[in-house]
C-alpha cells in the first residue's frame, strides 16, 4: 500500500522534471488505491490531474474511471438502491453513482420540520425510512395534503423552480433521509446532462401542490356533509392501528360517508399541530334510536382550523367509507 501525500509529491517532481511516464504510473496507482478505499473523491481528483499531465494516456484515463465506476457500485446502500429502484432504474450505471454519491444524509426525530412554508430550500429529499406529512397553511388554519413514505420524493415543487416553499414538510415519525442539493444537481447536469429531466420525470409521476389542493377541494365538495351534533368517543392510534391512551370526548359537527368534522379544546397550537397527519379511532353508539347503529370507524386527521377561545375544528377522512345507508339512520336519528 502506498502513501498517498508522498506519492502525490513524487509525482509532482516527476511532472516537473519531465518524466510524463513516471508520472503517470503514480497518479494512476493512487487512483486505484483511493477507489477500493472508497475514497472516490480524491480517486477522482487525482484522475482530473492525470487528464491535465498527459491528455493522451487513454488506457490509464479508461481504466482508471472503470476502476472507480466498479468500486461506487459496489459501495451502494442496497437498501436504499432497493427503495428507489423505481428511479435508478432509469438511469445509466454511471448517472446511478453520481446521483448517489451526490445525495447527504439527515435524520430527524417525530414532530421536526424539515421545510416550512415560506422558506427558501432548494433541496430534493428522498426517504427511506419513515414518514413525513405535508402541510397546507391558509388564513382558515392547516390542510394535510398527504403523507409521504419511503420511496416518494418530497420537495420538488421548489426544487425544479426558484420559489420560496409552497408546504411545510413535517416528521410523524422518526425519519431517515438523503437529500440533493440544487447546487450538487447543477455540478452533476455538466457531465450527465439528461441526469435533471430524468429527474423530474421521475417526480411528475407524483401529483404537485397544486394537484393535490385541487383534489381537496373536489374531495370536499363530492361528498354531502350532513351537520349533527353529539359528543363522540376519540382515540389516538399507533402505527400498528393499536389504541393509546385513554380515549378523549370530541363533539362532532358534521358528517359524511367519507369523513367527519368535530371540534376539542386545545390550550397550545404546537399540541393541535402535532395531531395532524395522525391514525385515529372514532366510536359512537346510536342506542336510542329507531334502528341502532354503532360507528366504529378509523380515519387520518386531514385538517386543523383554529377558532376563538382555544378550540379548534378537526377534519378527519376515513380509511373506509361508510355505508350510505348508515348517515340515513344518523339523519333520522337527529331529528328525533
Amino acid at each position: 500500500m502506498i502513501n498517498i501525500d508522498e506519492s502525490e509529491r513524487l509525482a509532482e517532481r516527476n511532472i516537473n522534471e519531465g518524466d510524463i511516464s513516471a508520472a503517470i504510473k503514480l497518479l494512476y496507482e493512487m487512483i486505484v488505491q483511493c477507489a477500493k478505499e472508497k475514497k472516490f473523491l480524491k480517486a477522482e481528483q487525482l484522475r482530473e490531474r492525470m487528464l491535465e499531465v498527459d491528455p493522451m494516456a487513454l488506457d490509464e484515463i479508461i481504466r482508471s474511471a472503470e476502476i472507480i465506476e466498479a468500486e461506487k457500485s459496489q459501495a451502494l446502500d442496497p437498501i436504499h438502491i432497493e427503495i428507489w429502484s423505481r428511479l435508478y432504474n432509469t438511469l445509466s450505471a454511471e448517472e446511478k453513482n453520481a446521483l448517489y454519491f451526490s445525495l447527504k444524509d439527515a435524520a430527524y426525530g417525530i414532530n421536526k420540520p424539515v421545510f416550512s412554508q415560506g422558506d427558501l430550500n432548494s433541496n430534493l429529499y428522498f426517504l427511506n425510512q419513515g414518514q413525513l406529512k405535508v402541510i397546507y397553511r391558509n388564513q382558515g388554519g392547516e390542510l394535510l395534503l398527504k403523507t409521504i413514505g419511503p420511496g416518494q420524493p418530497a420537495g420538488q415543487d421548489h426544487f425544479f423552480s426558484y420559489t420560496v416553499c409552497t408546504t411545510t414538510l413535517i416528521t410523524l415519525t422518526n425519519v431517515n433521509l438523503k437529500y440533493l442539493e440544487k447546487t450538487a444537481l447543477i455540478k452533476l447536469k455538466e457531465e450527465f446532462p439528461n441526469l435533471e429531466q430524468k429527474l423530474k420525470d421521475y417526480c411528475l409521476s407524483f401529483p404537485n401542490v397544486a394537484e393535490l389542493l385541487k383534489r381537496k377541494k373536489m374531495d370536499r365538495r363530492s361528498l354531502k356533509r350532513m351537520k349533527i351534533s353529539g359528543i363522540w368517543l376519540i382515540n389516538l392510534l399507533n402505527k400498528s392501528g393499536e389504541p393509546i391512551g385513554n380515549p378523549f370526548k370530541g363533539e362532532i359537527t358534521d358528517i359524511s360517508i367519507g369523513g367527519l368534522s368535530f371540534e376539542i379544546r386545545i390550550t397550545k397550537e404546537e399540541t393541535a399541530r402535532l395531531l395532524l397527519g395522525r391514525k385515529i379511532n372514532i366510536k359512537h353508539n346510536f342506542s336510542k334510536s329507531a334502528s341502532k347503529i354503532e360507528i366504529d370507524q378509523n380515519g387520518t386527521i386531514v385538517g386543523i382550523y383554529p377558532y376563538p377561545f382555544e378550540d379548534y375544528s378537526i377534519h378527519v377522512k376515513f380509511d373506509k367509507m361508510l355505508n350510505k345507508s348508515v348517515i340515513d339512520i344518523i339523519r333520522h336519528y337527529s331529528m328525533i
